[in-house]
């Protein structure tokens, strides 16, 4: 049974493990304490309600007032969404925000809302990853669940929309030519480095490898400088998409499928190299095929020198290496400088409700939680990037990057950004978890470059949708 967990004004139904790479906070014994504290002030609050919020925020709301079931992923987010959920809250007395158990990744968080819908009984708003938001949507439609935001914000004018969201953003929660969600979190995978390290292995900080082969020579010079210390870290073989496996691939410029949808199109010279590359970051760059997790540790404890991760792993990555060492971010390398690219991590928020009444309050909370306000929030706690033109005003984040050289990586990638790519048909989370186990073959060395690619090839066109 889970219990009901406070964070401040706004309640989780769960704490749970956080995410890996987007990003996974590692509290202190202290905030450890507090936080078993919270839970138990949650569990005796949730005797009286599923949801307990404190009597004065609770008198304060209209009798009248609307309740919102709100669903994100990843329990390592649950901290800002409550600090966004608990100022809306504040400014709208109309509305009541209550949040489900957060799942652990958006594959499970996928998962869930089909089966929920399958029953009628989804949430008002869900956070769907990029990913997962097409064959998500599809699927709504073909059941007649599907709430088009298009409407809604033509009903708040051109100038507003203008101002608020650039046109690639918007693109990142259109599917079909219809707007399905709205883009809360965006990131891109940058790359982490110890500059302590970089020094001890004859290496410049400040001229940081900007292409494969030199930062494969300095991973293997930071792997010489201790048996205790390894040089560089992707987590391509584990976790539970294919998030940087895409970016491999576009990289290179390649794409997934072809403009159709129908046929897979990373089996080209994108594809090929991209396989020979990840081998030789075991071959040269003496990469050890060991578990995410592990490697983060490792990092911030300061025995491996570089690790690819989400800019949304900065606040955290940050907190965790404190003074160890110094910690510095730079861009991804593209292979293909001219036509290379990233795949944008993230979310977008969705309304699900068909409650004109909910779908007002639910456009409400959707407008604040992409707005400057709640973006504010969240790009503070994570590293993800603004989604939001405004929140480079200077009344929220202002000179903040200016300030802050490593969280200035996020928007240097941003003209590389591009959508993360979701299959057609109804198995993109297996596709992933099926990539990754060809994937660690592949690093392995147990199959070779060409064949497998064309396991990777077979494996993904096995899984799609059959042609008619």
């Amino acid at each position: 049974m889970n219990a009901a967990t406070a964070s401040g004004d706004a309640v989780f139904l769960r704490p749970g493990a956080g995410d890996l790479r987007h990003p996974n906070p590692h509290p202190s014994d202290r905030e450890t304490t507090m936080l078993r504290r919270t839970v138990l002030k949650g569990i005796a609050a949730a005797t009286a309600s599923a949801v307990a919020m404190p009597a004065v925020l609770t008198r304060a709301l209209a009798a009248d007032a609307i309740e919102l079931d709100v669903v994100h992923c990843w329990p390592g987010h649950d901290k800002f969404h409550a600090e966004i959920a608990n100022a809306f809250m504040a400014a709208h007395p109309d509305i009541r925000i209550k949040y489900g158990t957060s799942p652990a990744s958006y594959e499970d968080g996928h998962q869930q809302i089909l089966r929920q819908a399958m029953t009628n009984q989804l949430p008002d708003i869900y956070f769907s990853g990029f990913h997962l938001l097409p064959p998500l949507m599809r699927t709504l439609k073909s059941r007649g669940q599907f709430v088009a935001l298009d409407g809604l914000i033509a009903g708040e004018g051109a100038e507003w929309k203008a101002t608020n969201y650039a046109d690639r953003i918007l693109a990142l929660g259109n599917v079909d030519g219809e707007q399905a969600g709205m883009a809360f979190n965006t990131s891109t995978p940058i790359v982490y480095f110890n500059a302590d390290l970089v020094k001890k292995a004859g290496g410049n900080p400040d001229a940081f490898p900007t292409d494969w082969d030199g930062l494969l020579k300095l991973s293997a010079a930071i792997a010489g400088t201790g048996d205790d210390v390894d040089g560089m870290f992707m987590s391509l073989h584990t976790g539970t998409d294919d998030w940087l496996f895409q970016a491999m691939i576009f990289q290179y410029g390649g794409n997934l499928m072809d403009d159709a949808d129908r046929t897979v199109a990373f089996g080209d010279r994108s594809g090929e190299e991209a396989v020979k590359l990840m081998r030789r970051f075991v071959t040269e760059g003496k990469m050890k095929l060991g578990e995410e997790q592990a490697a983060r540790q490792q990092f911030f404890a300061g025995k491996l020198g570089i690790i690819f991760q989400s800019t949304a792993s900065l606040k955290s990555t940050t907190d965790s290496v404190g003074s160890n060492f110094e910690l510095r971010t730079t861009r991804y390398p593209m292979a293909d400088k001219a036509n290379g690219g990233l795949p944008t991590g993230g979310n977008a928020a969705m309304i699900l409700t068909k409650d004109e009444a909910r779908q007002k309050a639910a456009w409400d909370y959707l407008k604040w939680v992409t707005g400057p306000e709640g973006q504010k929030v969240a790009v503070l706690a994570s590293g993800y990037m603004p989604a939001n033109q405004r929140v480079m005003e200077k009344a929220y984040l202002g000179d903040f990057y200016a300030a802050n050289p490593n969280w200035r990586t996020s928007l240097d990638q941003i003209p590389v950004a591009r959508k993360w790519y979701g299959y057609p048909g109804t198995n993109s989370v297996k596709i992933g978890r099926v990539q990754k186990e060809v994937l660690a073959l592949i690093l392995r060395g147990d199959l070779g470059p060409e064949a497998g690619l064309a396991e990777l090839v077979k494996v993904t066109s096995d899984l799609l949708p059959r042609q008619s």
